[in-house]
C-alpha cells in the first residue's frame, strides 16, 4: 500500500481538456480495454502472492486466480476483436493486437480451452461438468476440503477445484499425460495472457500520447 511519502505518477487531463474527448468512442473502447487489464493484473498479483503460500488457502488462491485470469482473458480477446473499428490504422494496433488475434495459437486457445473454461467452470458453474468429470477421477484418496485453523476464509474445498482442473485436462489416459496436457495448456495460456497485456499497454499508451494526456509525479 502506498504511504504518504511514496511517489507515483499519474496520467491526467484537466476537466476542461477532458470535455473535448468525453464523447469520443475511442475513449470508451480504451476504458473497456483498461478495465480488462486491471482485472488481469489483479489476478497476476494474486497468483504471485500465493505462489509460495503452501497453506490450503494459499493453494486455493493460486489456482483460482489463474482460473479467473483465463475467464477474463476469454472476455478480453472478444473485446480485442472489436477494437479494429477504432484503431485498425494505428501501428500500435496492427503490430500488437493485429498480430496476436491472427495467431493460430490464440484462435485455438480461445476456441478449445478458454471458451469451455469461461462458460462452464469460471463465470458459470455447469453441474454437468462435475457429473461428467467425476466419472474419470482416479485418485488414491479424495480430499473434499483442507483448512488451517478455523478462521473464515481459510478453507479450501479441494475436490471441487480438482474437478475443475480435470475438466480442463480431459481424459488423457495416464498421470504423465495429464501433467503434460496441464503444463502445455498453462504455458500457452500464460504466453497469450502476457502478450494481451503488452498489446493493451502499447495501444493505450499510444492513444494517451495522441490525445495529450499529461504526466505528473505525485
Amino acid at each position: 500500500m502506498l504511504t504518504e511519502m511514496e511517489e507515483h505518477s499519474e496520467i491526467y487531463l484537466t476537466a476542461d481538456e477532458f470535455e473535448t474527448i468525453r464523447a469520443d468512442p475511442r475513449l470508451a473502447a480504451l476504458l473497456t480495454l483498461a478495465r480488462i487489464v486491471n482485472a488481469l493484473n489483479f489476478c497476476f498479483r494474486a497468483t504471485l502472492r500465493s505462489t509460495d503460500d503452501k497453506s490450503p488457502a494459499g493453494r486455493r488462491d493460486y489456482l483460482n486466480s489463474f482460473l479467473f485470469a483465463c475467464g477474463i482473458l476469454y472476455e478480453g480477446l472478444k473485446v480485442a476483436n472489436t477494437l479494429g473499428k477504432h484503431f485498425k490504422d494505428r501501428p500500435s494496433f496492427r503490430k500488437g493486437f493485429g498480430v496476436l488475434l491472427a495467431d493460430p495459437e490464440t484462435k485455438k486457445l480461445g476456441r478449445t480451452v478458454l471458451d469451455p473454461m469461461r462458460n462452464k467452470i469460471v463465470f458459470h458453474y455447469d453441474e454437468d461438468v462435475t457429473t461428467t468429470t467425476l466419472r474419470n477421477l482416479n485418485f488414491e484418496s479424495y480430499v473434499f476440503l483442507a483448512s488451517h485453523g478455523e478462521k473464515l476464509g481459510e478453507v479450501h474445498y479441494r475436490l471441487a477445484d480438482e474437478v475443475a482442473i480435470n475438466f480442463i485436462i480431459g481424459d488423457p489416459g495416464s498421470r504423465e499425460q495429464e501433467e503434460r496436457v496441464l503444463r502445455d495448456a498453462t504455458i500457452t495460456i500464460s504466453s497469450v495472457l502476457t502478450k494481451f497485456v503488452r498489446c493493451a499497454d502499447e495501444l493505450i499508451g499510444d492513444m494517451l500520447e495522441e490525445t495529450n494526456w499529461a504526466r505528473r509525479e505525485v
